[in-house]
């Protein structure tokens, strides 16, 4: 299976404003994304974390999203900074950030009186990834808080993370409520700031906009289809319905096409699902520790929890309540690791 990727030139970014980050290169230049450079974005995602851990700042990654030069995203970058209106620019972001990251969503979603820009990196074997969801909400913020009359009074974060230390330690950088153990990270702000002006810099170059959509296509189109149903299932569990007419729909291909397609690379629709299923489960046992496992189970489509358990059994060589055990040991190693030290 193909491991999704990270634009390179997102770690060098952290390279400029990090002495602790150990990428080579030259401090004094700013370089801007490069389509062509690409690393594992579980590799990215572990740099992250290893490097708060070593220089002991748990809010490294909101340091860091602060200061990183936002000319660095090039021309998504300007698109973006070219928006009349705060919803139009994050709209924009949204749209574009598949070209720097794969299996990573990113969504501005109306609820009502308030409006949520939501981020999370999709594959739920990629764990712990804070400081990369809090990297992301820095910048994220600094959109924010570039449109006229925002407050960021009205904001609060939430945090996929459990770590109510780490919460806290942002929520003291930040100077934003902060609230942890959220099925995603977002910001969260009143609806009526969509209509908050911007001051654009310079006027949207329609040849760089038009790159940028060419560019996103040819993306789209070069994922393989199981990759792409992978993907559309991770963003659609817990949330939507997950059948292969719906996801055949999001795809843009008909319910034959799409099972002719996986039948040609050796698979089906349901094997998919049962993989995401269980890939998901494996992260909410493990990070979800006040929800029960017939709580999860049922939030992932199976309406048994027997169910459940005979898949669970049958990937992990052991049923969900043992996986849970075994979770719950190795935080009490980690702790007397801590005690002893």
């Amino acid at each position: 299976m193909h491991q999704p990727q990270v634009l390179q030139s997102a770690l060098q970014c952290w390279q400029l404003v990090s002495d602790s980050c150990p990428v080579p290169g030259d401090r004094d230049s700013q370089p801007t994304v490069d389509f062509g450079q690409t690393m594992a974005l579980s590799d990215f995602v572990a740099k992250l974390e290893n490097i708060a851990a070593e220089t002991e700042s748990p809010a490294l990654g909101w340091k860091v999203g602060e200061a990183v030069p936002l000319p660095h995203f090039g021309d998504i970058w300007q698109a973006v900074d070219s928006s009349r209106t705060l919803g139009s620019a994050l709209r924009k972001m949204c749209e574009y950030f598949a070209l720097l990251q794969d299996l990573t969503e990113m969504r501005l979603v109306d609820e009502g009186e308030y409006v949520a820009l939501s981020y999370r990196i999709l594959d739920p074997t990629i764990w712990p990834r804070h400081q990369d969801a809090i990297y992301t909400l820095a910048i994220k913020t600094r959109i924010l808080i570039a449109a006229e009359g925002f407050s960021l009074d009205e904001a609060e974060i939430y945090l996929e993370s459990s770590d109510e230390a780490l919460a806290l330690q942002l929520e003291r950088v930040s100077g934003i409520v902060c609230r942890p153990g959220a099925e995603t990270n977002m910001i969260r702000f009143p609806v009526a700031c969509l209509g908050l002006k911007m001051n654009p810099a310079h006027a949207v170059d329609a040849r760089k906009v038009s790159d940028l959509a060419r560019r996103l296509k040819d993306k789209r189109r070069a994922k393989l289809v199981e990759e792409r149903v992978r993907s559309t299932i991770y963003s659609r569990l817990g949330r939507d319905a997950v059948n292969q007419a719906c996801v055949a729909e999001e795809l843009g291909l008909s319910d034959r096409t799409l099972r002719r397609k996986l039948a040609a690379s050796n698979t089906n629709f349901q094997t998919i699902v049962d993989d995401c299923r269980i890939r998901q489960a494996v992260l909410e046992i493990a990070r979800c520790k006040t929800v029960s496992i017939a709580e999860i189970a049922l939030r992932l489509g199976y309406s048994e929890h027997s169910t459940f358990s005979r898949a669970f059994s049958r990937c992990m060589g052991m049923p969900p309540q043992a996986f849970l055990r075994g979770v719950a040991r190795q935080e009490r190693r980690g702790l007397a690791a801590i005690d002893r030290a």
